[in-house]
């Protein structure tokens, strides 16, 4: 929250103190990433309110009433009109793109939640916004490290490669003198851009890294609630449940820090819906795997349910960065007829991984819905 006062005051001043005037668009997605960071430090303070009630006051664990949360879930196309409604409308309504912002993304999160909670017991309201809590901002501090970490050290291993490919090393300088020389040209910077990634080399890391040690990093530590309740004696479906919320968490941070411009902001928030699923539902299964594992020493669940959700996140990413790599003009020469025509129908396969995960969602609430019914 304290970034998000310094960050808002700091583009309010920005007009008077400063000579370089940014577009319109660019603005408002510095508000919306602003008013992202704010909504998140609100979300956290129902936890920290549970938490001090009972260190300090001793009380009996408070029940979760999932119901009274439920009607959010129903509404969530409402924000998401209005916020088309904005994009196209008068200047002056631009200035309610934050809060419609946070209401889109939010009520998108929580109708994904509905589907992972509806009629299965409520359990600890304290657990579950802590759980909330730690994939919404731990999960995501201690990736970004490691994420930045593994970039340095390819950087490196690329400065290694540079010396021995001096044609690769002057594709890089003269990639670097045509973006100095034609500043803010989209045109050239994307030709030139285009050269160097078509590269086997460069395309191959890019896609190692988006499609494999993201997933890998990723789905280890954004059920990292589970990590830390596992000497409760969780079982699967607990598992599971704390898993998916966990994921919620992460993917709600991704979808209100996201900074989209005005004129995209309907495409991404959409869109960001079905990378909500893929987290939710890969961090679920992660969850009872790792239950499982504990619970009932079930160990080769675990090891597929993390191989599954990897698998299942790699996918994910390799379509979306496959979609983007196709648009340069220099990878397209060098793709076979069936890889053109595979690249566009990569947005098909993201439709289709988004709806098997909801699929998966409702089959798995369903189960355990059932699972209860009959043990009672």
């Amino acid at each position: 929250m304290g970034i998000a006062l310094l960050s808002s005051l700091a583009l309010a001043l920005n007009g008077s103190i400063s000579q370089i005037v940014f577009p319109d668009s660019q603005i408002i997605s510095s508000y919306l990433f602003s008013a992202g960071l704010a909504f998140a430090g609100m979300l956290m303070i129902p936890s920290a309110v549970y938490a001090g009630m009972r260190l300090f006051g001793k009380r009996a664990p408070v029940t979760l009433r999932w119901k009274k949360f439920s009607w959010i879930s129903v509404i969530f196309p409402i924000p998401i009109m209005l916020g088309y409604l904005l994009q196209t409308g008068p200047s002056w309504s631009h200035n309610l793109m934050p809060l419609i912002h946070i209401l889109a993304n939010g009520a998108g999160i929580f109708f994904i939640m509905d589907l992972v909670r509806r009629k299965l017991p409520d359990g600890s309201a304290q657990r579950f916004w802590g759980v909330f809590g730690s994939g919404l901002t731990l999960a995501p501090a201690i990736i970004f490290v490691i994420e930045i970490g593994l970039l340095i050290m390819i950087g490196l291993l690329g400065l290694i490669v540079l010396q021995s490919q001096p044609d690769f090393k002057q594709d890089l300088l003269n990639l670097v003198a045509r973006i100095q020389q034609s500043p803010g040209n989209p045109m050239i910077m994307e030709r030139e851009l285009g050269r160097v990634v078509a590269r086997p080399g460069v395309t191959g890391t890019v896609l190692l890294y988006i499609a494999v040690l993201v997933p890998l990093v990723e789905e280890l530590l954004k059920p990292i609630a589970v990590w830390f309740l596992l000497g409760r004696r969780l079982n699967p479906r607990e598992g599971f449940v704390i898993g998916a919320t966990a994921g919620a968490g992460y993917a709600l941070f991704g979808n209100l820090t996201i900074g989209a411009g005005l004129d995209l902001w309907i495409v991404v928030v959409v869109s960001r819906l079905g990378t909500a699923l893929i987290h939710v539902f890969a961090s679920g299964m992660v969850g009872w795997g790792l239950a499982s594992a504990w619970t009932e020493k079930r160990y080769v669940r675990l090891l597929g349910s993390y191989i599954a959700a990897v698998s299942l996140h790699g996918a994910w990413n390799g379509l979306n960065l496959l979609s983007v790599l196709a648009n340069f003009p220099s990878i397209q020469e060098k793709l076979s007829p069936f890889g053109i025509q595979f690249a566009s129908f990569a947005p098909v396969g993201l439709v289709l991984l988004a709806l098997g995960c909801l699929i998966g969602l409702l089959r798995t609430n369903l189960y355990y819905r059932r699972a209860i019914i009959a043990q009672d």
